[in-house]
């Protein structure tokens, strides 16, 4: 059982810290107990009734008087109605009439008595005992069925008392810090466990994240390191036989972020070790072009480039724009997709133009890293969408090269605490601004009436627009409305003077390719889609996006299906139907209607999601954070990649004795994953 909490060894369970406190300092008289929806009471106990509320539910009712005034303590439990056995025989037993105790729980007013239902309690025979798990502040911990509180910290407490003192400690490397008291692991560790104050709880899981931090931001330093020392060897030029040429021929000026992002790239390519660069940029930010550059840098240097993309839709999305954006140059690209590579001729064909040389920029799926393929001298690897794919996978497209320098992009921004600790081994740029022309996209929370109302409007106008829906298919278990069922509905009712078309997961990717080029060319008005659509076709006349069932839909899902929309200089709005009785929902509206920007929308997710739902998104694999926080932490993760930093310069092999215990603890935690921490 306490394997499946993540309990394997002694350590384990020094680290099963808890998940919040009961502050059972306060002992109320039992008058006062109501006034608050948890209290902690003392009193002599009376008598005791028990009575059956259900074939299956019994209910035991115990007298408490606290000298001044009364009530009831009361336990609920389930019986097998064919067993005679007393349920309540052992509580009977505890709570025998004129001794006394101490009880915990949520307070209850009905049918003019007073309850408290009971989370724990603790008996004493005399009024002047002194309690052991009352007046002072209990931890309370993750469960399971089987395992209660009691049981818990019962095998807490023995592991603190017999091994506590053996923990790993590096608290001698990390010097003062913003008021953080000083604590030998073993110390913080006791304190967080069975703190005298909250506020020395919150001082011991600070001290321990210090700790805990340091280690991580040493491995990912001194990973780092190790890279910067590998010189490639591949040599750019910028030549300007491509880049003028293709600077020239854009439409477009580049932004003040695009052209520090290009600069930056440029900068670590030009450098002698590897690039090792994280690109992240909100929806429609124009990152696209800042890779093509990179791009166009490494094949007018005389080397082949490769454009990784998680879907077919994104990576056919990549190549018609770049052959779009090279329309006029002899650089010969393809698209290697299990589409394009499903006959032997054509996969033959291809697979000698990346032996020989002969085709310079790949853009593809995960097709594109299987090991059959193989190129003659690929410098330049870009990860587009990057979380969506497995540290493994991404491990594989980096070992199709030797040294390559690696650019990885996302268009889910990371807020700056995520971002440090993540990718705190890789350079990151980010582009904030938006390309000029772009108009904000406008959102608004509404009635489906009044948004399909809005979108007649939009259509007449000979706009497009999306309608998302969570499910495919109606659900007897879901009372969802589905992509389906309603584009056929609505293409009888509400969008009868209009052309529908339907998107969803279950299709081929030839039929996605399909719907969405039609859409593009306007032979669809209405595309009617599940999530599906969330990555696409750039189209600048879709100026409407409306997300059905709202509520069911996380913020960073919510805001890239919003930057499907709002591609060109036309008003475009985003429309949220859903349930707000939900408090989550009612939030996530709330940052949805009132701001566009993705980085802050990023930070909202993860105070709502909270660090540890997003770093599993992530696959990185590290050990999740025992005491560490995200959010409450930044501080901390900033001054530990600091002082990592100045380690690693120091001593890179961590050959000095006051390093030992530090190159043991990372060993242990990060040994078999050395490799992948360099590929993000």
């Amino acid at each position: 059982m306490f394997a499946k909490l993540g309990i394997i060894t002694v350590g384990d369970m020094l680290t099963f810290f808890p998940v919040c406190y009961q502050d059972r300092t306060n002992v109320v008289s039992i008058k006062n107990a109501y006034k608050q929806t948890q209290s902690c009471i003392f009193g002599k106990i009376g008598k005791a009734y028990d009575k059956q509320l259900s074939r299956g539910l019994c209910l035991l009712h115990i007298e408490i008087f606290d000298g001044i005034s009364g009530g009831y303590v009361r336990f609920f439990r389930k019986k097998n109605p064919y067993s005679s056995v007393d349920i309540f025989a052992s509580l009977k037993k505890a709570f025998k009439p004129g001794t006394f105790a101490y009880v915990y729980g949520s307070t209850k007013a009905e049918n003019c008595s007073r309850f408290i239902d009971v989370d724990d309690y603790e008996t004493v025979k005399n009024e002047k005992d002194k309690p052991l798990l009352f007046n002072r502040i209990i931890p309370v911990y993750s469960s399971i069925e089987g395992l209660n509180q009691k049981f818990i910290r019962e095998a807490v407490k023995s592991v603190l008392n017999s091994v506590c003192g053996l923990y790993p400690d590096v608290s001698d490397l990390i010097p003062d810090f913003d008021g953080i008291p000083r604590l030998k692991s073993s110390l913080a560790i006791q304190k967080i466990h069975y703190p005298d104050t909250l506020e020395e709880a919150e001082n011991a899981r600070r001290a321990f994240a210090l700790q805990e931090f340091f280690i991580l931001e040493s491995a990912l330093s001194l990973s780092r390191s190790n890279i910067r020392k590998n010189r490639k060897s591949q040599r750019y030029e910028i030549q300007k036989t491509l880049l003028t040429a293709f600077k020239n021929n854009l439409e477009f000026e580049f932004t003040k972020d695009q052209k520090k992002a290009i600069n930056d790239i440029f900068s670590d390519m030009q450098s002698p070790y590897p690039m090792n660069r994280m690109l992240m940029g909100d929806v429609g930010c124009g990152k696209t072009v800042v890779a093509l550059s990179a791009v166009l840098l490494a094949v007018e240097s005389g080397y082949q480039a490769m454009i990784v993309a998680p879907t077919e839709i994104l990576a056919e999305q990549h190549y018609l724009t770049v052959l779009n954006m090279l329309a006029g140059f002899s650089v010969k690209t393809v698209l290697a997709t299990s589409s394009t590579l499903k006959k032997s001729s054509e996969r033959e064909e291809m697979s000698a133009g990346f032996e020989n040389g002969d085709i310079k920029i790949a853009i593809g799926t995960h097709s594109l890293i299987e090991d059959k393929i193989k190129f003659k001298n690929l410098s330049l690897i870009i990860v587009d969408e990057q979380q969506k794919f497995g540290v493994m996978q991404k491990f594989s497209a980096v070992g199709k090269a030797r040294s390559p320098d690696v650019l990885m992009m996302t268009a889910t921004p990371v807020p700056r605490s995520l971002a440090l600790t993540v990718y705190g081994k890789m350079d990151i740029t980010s582009i904030k601004q938006l390309p000029p022309g772009r108009t904000p996209v406008k959102t608004y929370f509404l009635d489906e009436q009044s948004a399909y109302t809005n979108t007649i409007w939009e259509l007449k106008n000979r706009n497009q627009a999306y309608i998302v829906y969570p499910i495919i298919d109606e659900s007897d278990k879901l009372a969802l409305k589905s992509a389906v069922q309603e584009s056929e509905k609505l293409s009888r009712t509400w969008f009868r003077d209009f052309k529908v078309g339907l998107l969803h997961g279950r299709m081929n990717p030839s039929e996605k390719n399909k719907i969405m080029r039609e859409f593009k060319n306007k032979e669809f008005d209405v595309l009617i889609s599940t999530t599906v659509v969330g990555v696409g076709i750039d189209i600048p006349d879709a100026t409407v996006m409306i997300i059905q069932h709202a509520e069911r839909f996380g913020l960073s899902d919510l805001h890239q299906l919003r930057g499907r929309i709002g591609r060109g200089s036309k008003q475009s709005y985003a429309y949220l139907i859903g349930d707000l009785k939900n408090e989550t929902a009612r939030k996530r509206f709330s940052v949805m209607t009132s701001t566009n920007d993705g980085f802050k929308i990023a930070g909202e997710d993860l105070k709502m999601r909270g660090p540890g739902e997003l770093m599993g998104t992530l696959q990185h694999g590290f050990p999740k954070f025992k005491a560490g926080d995200l959010i409450k932490d930044v501080d901390i993760i900033e001054f530990t990649k600091s002082l990592a930093d100045k380690i690693a310069e120091d001593d890179p092999c961590l050959s000095k004795s006051e390093n030992a215990v530090l190159k043991r603890l990372m060993c242990r935690h990060f040994s078999d994953k050395i490799k992948l921490i360099n590929i993000g």
